[in-house]
């Protein structure tokens, strides 16, 4: 197998260690591929198992004498690395020494093993013998075993506890790091290894002692052959107190003798003292929950026993004829008592309020108008204290607003009862006015100003704190319970907005809230801007996609708009082109064969060129959730686009990215199309992706008839060999022509058969969902077939 081989001696077929047709007739007869070459690399014997490995056709008295690396008999494509394969067979037959278990991975997924025997006459190379054997299963095993040996030797020593394995004879098997810097765990384990010969008293420290040291126990767990645990305080160098929790365990071999310990301490010190925290925080958390469930069941029922007669009376007022004025004050009474109606309820559902779970209206109403009313119901109980009770607008007369007017009203009837309530004299001026405005909403600043008592600056904080006054002289002298302005800050947070206060002591208090509010636009259209797409003529841009439907489309889609479009089928064809050509912009599929798109956008991200390591990357994705694009930006990509996608949503991407904008792109409306017909594909989604042009859709139909159903062949091949690598691969190529023809009805089942193979998690059920796609495609291309009987097959 040497390239620089001289030509072949025919006497060598005499030689005793070498050739002769007793070799051949052994060597066929052996489950191995076995090769022997003389010194210049010539073919001596070679069996049929080694041919078949290789793919070799050729009669084998026809390769007798001859190189097969030189007259190419050798089929080097079955190797997943042929470079490496011959860079590494060149090595072996330079160093004339044996070598045994030599690996060699086969693209197929298989493995290959072989010797290599060099042939000795004294000191004179008579020649070699290889053999090759399968190794698929214990190589597979043995890389599963070494994932699983890293996967436990990382779990062992991050963990942030001591570990200790003992042999029997209390010696150290094994010592997590964290253990290794234990002193009091290695005395104990000293201690034990001089003592252990020592015989143990029964059952007498488990019968007649509370255990509370680690010695202890371990002589405990030894004894009895059961595991055990306890916590226990120490005081450390620093006269700190800690707490250790220390867990002893057993293994018994089938005899029941003391096969192993295993031993673990983890400080529990931190959560000792959280624990006692929290036993307090708990009893006063009961304290307070009776008391205010005892609160709540009182004022219910004072309050909702007067307000049904006041709502039925009013009710019965308004059947009766009523004088304009007489009509405006039932129409206040009946405000106010739904008002309080809509209180009540919220107290009694307080926790509902905080978590944000309450529900709010949207309809229309005049904001001006509502404010107007609560306002005017105010007017005889600020009459009676001779305080002068006063509206100013400032937005817009007759301005109608989408949004909730009752809880709004609840808000102003708490400003506005708190302001008369603690005012004596002077004026509660209530103030509408607008801070921000745009296409659709109002900043709406609703402030309540009064010239009464005041609060000091050290209470403000508590007095939006529910059950909680300012002062607790003030449930005394002016009454309350303390729970208005405490559901009014959660309605109005809950609501987008914020509340403030300003106060001086004895001067008065300036309440002031806002809110965002929706304007009542029955008929909203955004404003359309056209982009430019001219800018993209001329612009090159490398498209890295390995499926050939997805390739098609987005480059027709581009190169119409005068894009020049380069293609990679994987993420290392992407980075060799980039490295010796010139791109403005790279589109980048995530799922590759070889280098997927994140590793090729990691490695174009280290180029020293600063021209090639900035350029512009966007991931082009089936995987369309939020948590995705998090993390391609986070790897370095400038966008994000899922598929499907429209060409408008592709083009805009691309501006937006070249001119260096924020870029979002989400396609929520194609993957929630609903097809209008009996077809099991979305038409208006091809026709949308084709801009109705018959011979672009022609072709994307005809890709889709070639290559879906060798996909599927394949997928049940795949499923029916456990090959499940092969399958995830093929359900994820599969998952983006069915989605980009909006054939939904099978595309979520593929994505489930792509996570199940992935994650190595599947039963019976895989094969179900292998079937019911199966079935369902084959209906597909039917329809397909019939609605565009005139479309070419791609061979």
């Amino acid at each position: 197998m040497l390239s620089n081989s001289p030509s072949y001696d025919k006497n060598k077929l005499t030689n005793p260690y070498l050739g002769g047709n007793l070799i051949d007739t052994i060597t066929n007869h052996i489950n191995l591929g076995i090769l022997i070459e003389d010194e210049s690399g010539l073919v001596v014997s070679v069996n049929k198992e080694f041919c078949n490995i290789f793919n070799i056709d050729t009669p084998i008295e026809k390769l007798i004498g001859t190189d097969l690396l030189l007259n190419s008999s050798i089929d080097l494509t079955v190797l997943e690395n042929q470079y490496y394969f011959i860079q590494r067979t060149n090595e072996i037959l330079s160093d004339r020494v044996q070598i045994n278990n030599d690996a060699i991975e086969l693209k197929n997924g298989n493995y290959l093993e072989r010797d290599y025997m060099p042939i000795l006459d004294g000191n004179i190379y008579q020649g070699h013998i290889w053999y090759y054997k399968n190794a698929t299963e214990k190589i597979l095993v043995e890389k599963k075993l070494e994932k699983i040996k890293k996967a436990y030797s990382e779990l062992f020593n991050h963990l942030p506890n001591d570990i200790a394995v003992l042999d029997p004879e209390y010696s150290d098997l094994f010592l997590n790091p964290i253990a290794v810097k234990d002193t009091e765990l290695r005395k104990y384990i000293l201690e034990w290894m001089i003592n252990q010969n020592n015989p143990v008293q029964g059952n007498s420290i488990i019968s007649n002692k509370t255990i509370n040291n680690y010695q202890d126990l371990f002589t405990q767990v030894v004894a009895n052959k059961a595991e055990g645990t306890i916590e226990e305080k120490q005081v450390n160098e620093i006269g700190e107190t800690r707490v250790y929790l220390r867990n002893i365990k057993p293994i018994l071999d089938e005899t029941g003798k003391l096969n192993m310990i295993i031993g673990s301490n983890t400080d529990i010190t931190e959560r000792v003292k959280t624990e006692e925290k929290l036993k307090k925080a708990k009893l006063l958390t009961e304290e307070i929950a009776k008391a205010k469930e005892l609160f709540l069941a009182n004022i219910s029922h004072e309050i909702r026993t007067p307000l049904n007669g006041i709502l039925g009376v009013v009710n019965l007022i308004n059947k009766t004829e009523l004088t304009q004025q007489q009509r405006k004050m039932a129409l206040m009474i009946n405000e106010a008592a739904n008002n309080l109606l809509v209180i009540v309820n919220d107290i009694l559902n307080l926790e509902k309020i905080s978590s944000g779970e309450i529900a709010f209206e949207e309809i229309p109403f005049s904001l001006e108008n509502q404010i107007q009313t609560i306002v005017e119901s105010f007017q005889y109980k600020a009459e009676e204290k001779k305080l002068l009770l006063k509206f100013e607008n400032e937005i817009e007369k007759n301005q109608l607003v989408l949004g909730d007017p009752y809880r709004i009203s609840q808000i102003l009837n708490n400003l506005i009862s708190n302001a008369i309530k603690f005012s004596e004299k002077g004026c509660v001026a209530i103030k509408l006015s607008c801070i921000s405005e745009t296409e659709n909403l109002i900043w709406c600043k609703l402030a309540v100003k009064d010239a009464g008592i005041g609060i000091e600056a050290n209470q403000i904080d508590q007095i939006f704190e529910p059950f909680k006054q300012a002062d607790s002289s003030i449930t005394r002298r002016y009454g309350g319970t303390g729970l208005g302005l405490g559901i009014c800050k959660k309605l109005i947070e809950n609501m987008g907005g914020r509340i403030a206060v300003e106060s001086t002591p004895q001067k008065g208090s300036t309440f002031s809230c806002i809110l965002p509010i929706k304007k009542n636009i029955k008929v909203f259209t955004p404003a359309v801007i056209k982009p430019n797409y001219e800018k993209l003529k001329g612009c090159r841009i490398l498209l890295a996609e390995d499926v050939e439907m997805n390739q098609f489309i987005t480059r027709s889609l581009l190169e119409e708009k005068g894009v020049y479009v380069s293609v990679a089928m994987n993420g290392k064809e992407a980075v060799e082109k980039v490295t010796n050509y010139q791109y403005d912009l790279i589109l980048m599929d995530i799922s590759m064969p070889y280098i997927d798109g994140i590793q090729a956008t990691s490695i174009i991200r280290s180029m020293s060129d600063l021209t090639k390591k900035n350029i512009p990357i966007i991931a082009m994705t089936a995987n369309a959730f939020k948590k995705d694009e998090i993390k391609y930006r986070a790897n370095g990509m400038n966008g994000y686009l899922s598929k499907p996608f429209h060409e408008e949503q592709l083009l805009t991407a691309i501006l937006e990215v070249l001119d260096n904008m924020p870029f979002v792109i989400h396609d929520d409306q194609i993957e929630n199309a609903v097809t209008l017909n009996h077809k099991l594909y979305n038409e208006d989604l091809i026709m949308g992706m084709g801009k109705g042009k018959q011979e672009f859709i022609q072709k994307m139909v005809g890709l889709f008839l070639k290559t879906m159903p060798t996909d599927m062949e394949l997928l049940v091949k795949s499923a029916s060999k456990n090959e499940w690598k092969t399958v995830e691969k093929t359900a994820h190529r599969m998952k983006s022509a069915l989605r980009g023809m909006g054939i939904k009805a099978i595309a979520s089942k593929v994505k489930l058969i792509e996570e199940m193979a992935m994650a190595d998690q599947f039963d019976q059920s895989i094969h179900t969902y292998i079937r019911e796609v199966n079935e369902t495609l084959k209906q597909v291309l039917t329809q397909l077939k019939d609605d565009y009987p005139n479309t070419f097959v791609p061979k």
